[in-house]
């Protein structure tokens, strides 16, 4: 995750900035998009700020970015079962949007979540092979 603050507000604010973003980091990521990106324009009637909000699935999961052009602020989450660049992906997001500071937090998530297939479908099965028992 990504919070981008002091970044180029007209950028933020930018709506084909935003889809491009989200449309090319998957590629320099060497991610594979499922579907095009879906980009929203907000006008903050509801009380919020306004700003652009967009999200790209890609088999590996998904990427979303949040702008707030008025506070300067961007917020980025690239959610990913497989391992990237890091240090690419934000330079890319830090100059894309021109952000003047930032602050990145790091999740690994599924810790225990097997990575190998083999192993996946071994434990899969041996969960079938117990249910199966306990309800005969």
């Amino acid at each position: 995750m990504i919070d981008g603050y002091n970044a180029n507000a007209d950028k933020l604010a930018d709506f084909e900035l935003v889809r491009r973003v989200l449309d090319e980091l998957p590629v320099e990521m060497g991610m594979t998009k499922v579907l095009p990106p879906f980009v929203h324009r907000y006008d903050g009637h509801t009380g919020h700020s306004s700003g652009v909000t967009g999200v790209v699935l890609i088999a590996e999961s998904h990427i979303a970015i949040h702008t707030f052009p008025e506070k300067r602020f961007v917020s980025v989450d690239i959610f990913s079962c497989k391992e990237f660049d890091l240090s690419k992906a934000l330079s890319s997001i830090v100059e894309k949007f021109e952000i003047g500071r930032y602050e990145t937090y790091l999740i690994n998530r599924g810790k225990e979540f097997p990575k190998d297939p083999d192993l996946a479908r071994q434990i899969v099965l041996g969960e079938r092979e117990y249910l199966e028992a306990r309800v005969s």
